[in-house]
């Protein structure tokens, strides 16, 4: 794609000031011509500064001659302020400065696994260590420092040789906060470089290390890292912050079949990438990754990288984004989008090669109409949901040649909404769908709903087929209940794609490899009979039985499993002993206690009324989820993803939304132990039926410790005892205000709850462990009852 500014890729962000250096003016003079100029570019604000992007004030600048009384020597009636800038550019891009390593060794190629070393020193920074440096409240912001100092490491040399210069030095008295800084400062300089809002340095001073040596010691560890732990990080964070349904990251392997897909049906390798809700990254990451791969093959070592643009909505994964893109090499603009939908706006500017995207399932338009207004040549998608508007805004985007690669609920493949199977059947006979790969479940850590990969064409390459593939059966469980694709996994569907495709994607060596997963050719007249049904499900039949090879190789990788979570089970074992020896029992318990009412620790708020917050209020097509009672379960608030309302009913009811750290407990109903609100739950809102604690800033009550005490039985039952004294079990503020705690000393209170936390975590291990023996055992079973593939052969014949 061109750029229209004629800047290098990685639109850098400008403060006011430096665009009067640039321009040769004062500072006032920007003020005026943001005050009277209607079409000055907008600013993005971030800790009480704003940023302009340079391409969007030099395309503003371009417009604007110089006057003649402020002309410079050498400067024409035709010179425009752009050009002055242009010659004024302060400094240079980080893609300049060419500090960013080469790409290769950053990610790993497909089949390649993460180094065993990484994986321990990471589960070393997630350990006891996360809690003494980033606090209890603060396990995402942790994440960004480790991700921050892997990134410093590897595109700026010089400032990481700084940081390990103020960690190694005992030349002066060391602070943390000195620390936090300088790494934050440096990333933010890096960032803004790229056009990423800076928000690293602001992010970091929430951080409150117990002392400087434990700081000193993540950034050893860090330091030990190979370069494409980065990946680690990621999926740590997505771990810890408990992402929901609608911004759970795309998993690694899907997002590579995605990519891989796309390149497969392209003529020639894609000189844009787009995603329109890059959440963290992860596909655009995937589209770079296949283009250096693509780099190795003999020949192949000067092909073009493709230019990444991607759009997102959430902030705190911008910069994680922005990182991670980085460290590839490869050229990107991601842009922060807050307000509206991204059809509502005409960005990028020039058609794209290829799309790659995993959109929010169900959401609702945002304009509140009754009927759908736009350009959709497909047909007006309902206002009940998106789901086919951005497969429709996908297509919009494409070059002549291109293809776009979208997640899609299976729901909308044979949805029976009269306007949802209009746009299918528009679809479906203007030829512009390929492929439909049908996924297993349990890949997403946000919902263990299955989903589909939509494969689309450009209008002009229209087919009279759709390809149909079924992947259900695919992947292994591991740790957490969670699916996942090996490498074998993912070539099995990219192979089945080009043997059904019957040569029309880019020219192979061989002929492609038989399918080798259940597949299905299906041209349109079966469609119809079908009523237009995108659904894989609906056209291919399930096999009755993996053959015993399958089953074998499935069964192996659950005992592999199994083994790897003996492993972490006797890792957390082993920690939690040291720990616990390191509490000192004694000690703690001897350690002073003052009592205190819950009503002098904490705001007490109950959740509003039924008259400003009515069941019918409620649906799943909403964007704000609402916290009932059943959402408060092992001391954590679940995702609440059927119970939502819309974004102004939550606004008008600020006093009820939630904060990470608030305490929950149930108002009324069955009484049970009280749950807390994770990082990523902030400005979720309260039901009628619960009630909040949100600690006072100067009680010197950690919530975490506070929710563990009121989870004792003891405390639950005094909870029940005055519930019960009501018609029907209710407890008021006043009653809940009267409970009395013990409080030990903060640091005191800091201990207990690393130690709980931790045996929490041994806990989930454990029953991951026993879930994973109940998956081998079953596999095992099914491998010695089923049929051998003769027997079965056998059999066909005998029905024959």
């Amino acid at each position: 794609m061109k750029n229209s500014t004629g800047m290098p890729d990685g639109d850098r962000l400008l403060t006011r000031t430096e665009i009067a250096t640039m321009a040769g003016v004062t500072r006032a003079a920007v003020t005026t011509w943001e005050r009277r100029a209607t079409d000055f570019p907008t600013p993005r604000r971030t800790a009480g500064q704003d940023y302009f992007n340079a391409s969007d004030i030099l395309g503003w600048l371009d417009g604007r001659r110089v006057p003649p009384h402020c002309r410079e020597p050498g400067e024409g009636e035709l010179t425009t302020f752009g050009h002055r800038a242009r010659r004024h550019w302060p400094g240079t891009s980080v893609a300049e400065e060419g500090t960013v390593r080469q790409h290769v060794g950053l990610t790993l190629g497909p089949g390649e696994r993460l180094d065993p070393r990484d994986s321990e020193i990471v589960r070393t920074l997630m350990g006891p260590l996360a809690e003494r440096v980033g606090g209890a409240d603060q396990a995402v912001t942790y994440l960004s420092l480790l991700a921050a100092l892997l990134f410093l490491r590897e595109t700026r040399p010089g400032c990481w040789q700084k940081v390990q210069a103020y960690v190694m030095t005992g030349a002066e008295p060391r602070s943390s906060s000195s620390l936090l800084k300088l790494v934050g400062s440096e990333t933010d300089a890096v960032l803004r470089g790229m056009g990423s809002l800076p928000e690293m340095q602001d992010a970091l001073a929430r951080l409150e290390p117990r002392q400087f040596q434990d700081l000193a010691q993540v950034v050893r560890l860090v330091g030990a890292l190979g370069p494409h732990a980065f990946q680690l990080f990621i999926e740590g964070y997505e771990e810890r912050a408990q992402l929901r349904s609608r911004e759970f990251f795309t998993p690694l392997p899907v997002a590579r079949l995605m990519a891989a897909l796309g390149r497969a049906a392209m003529k020639s390798a894609p000189s844009s990438v787009y995603d329109p809700y890059f959440r963290g990254g992860e596909l655009l990451g995937a589209a770079a990754d296949a283009a250096m791969w693509a780099r190795r093959r003999p020949g192949a070592a000067d092909a073009p990288l493709p230019r990444l643009l991607g759009q997102t909505p959430k902030r705190v994964t911008l910069s994680l984004a922005s990182m991670g893109l980085a460290l590839r090499g490869v050229p990107f603009a991601l842009q922060l989008k807050t307000r509206g939908r991204p059809w509502e706006e005409k960005w990028p500017q020039e058609p794209v090669d290829l799309v790659l995207t995993n959109p929010p399932f169900n959401m609702k338009d945002t304009s509140q109409e009754t009927t759908r207004t736009g350009h959709w040549p497909y047909g007006a998608p309902p206002v009940g949901n998106d789901n086919l508007a951005y497969t429709q805004y996908a297509l919009s985007v494409l070059a002549e040649g291109g293809r776009a690669a979208v997640v899609m609920p299976n729901k909308a493949g044979n949805s029976g909404n009269a306007a949802e199977r209009a746009i299918r059947q528009a679809l479906v006979e203007q030829g512009v769908v390929e492929c439909v790969v049908a996924l297993p479940d349990k890949l997403f850590s946000g919902t263990p709903v299955p989903v589909c990969v939509w494969l689309l064409r450009h209008p002009a390459d229209a087919g009279d087929h759709v390809l149909f593939v079924d992947a259900r059966d695919l992947g292994v469980m591991r740790r957490g209940g969670r699916r996942v694709l090996a490498y074998d996994d993912v070539q099995a569907v990219l192979d089945s794609y080009l043997a059904l495709s019957l040569g029309q994607g880019p020219a192979q060596p061989d002929d492609p490899p038989p399918a080798t997963v259940p597949s299905a050719r299906v041209d349109k007249e079966e469609l119809r009979r079908n009523g237009y049904s995108l659904n894989p499900i609906d056209h291919i039949g399930r096999s009755l039985a993996l053959d015993s090879g399958m089953t074998g190789m499935a069964e192996a990788e659950a005992w592999a499993e199994v083994s790897l979570l003996r492993e972490r089970c006797a890792n957390l074992d082993e920690r939690t002993v040291g720990l616990r020896a390191e509490l000192e029992t004694d000690r703690v318990r001897q350690a002073p206690r003052r009592r205190a009412t819950l009503a002098e620790l904490c705001e007490i708020q109950t959740g509003p009324s039924h008259g400003l917050l009515a069941p019918r209020d409620r649906t799943p097509y909403g964007v704000v989820p609402v916290v009932l009672p059943k959402h408060l379960r092992d001391g954590r608030v679940t995702d609440s993803a059927d119970e939502r309302v819309s974004l102004q009913l939550a606004e008008r009811l600020t006093r009820y939304r939630l904060a990470p750290g608030d305490i929950l407990c149930v108002r009324s109903g069955a009484m049970g132990p009280p749950a807390m609100v994770g990082e990523d739950q902030g400005g979720w809102l309260m039901s009628s039926n619960v009630i909040r604690l949100r600690c006072h800033q100067d009680a010197d009550v950690l919530p975490h410790y506070l929710v563990a005490v009121l989870s004792r039985p003891d405390a639950v039952n005094w909870v029940r005892d005055r519930a019960a004294a009501t018609a029907a079990p209710f407890i008021t503020k006043d009653a809940l205000g009267r409970q009395e705690v013990l409080l030990p000393p903060l640091e005191v209170q800091k201990e207990i709850a690393g130690l709980l936390m931790l045996l929490g975590e041994r806990s989930d291990a454990h029953k991951e462990l026993a879930t994973a023996i109940t998956h081998a055992r079953g596999l095992l079973f099914d491998q010695l009852t089923s049929a051998s593939p003769s027997s079965r052969d056998n059999e066909r014949k005998l029905r024959s």
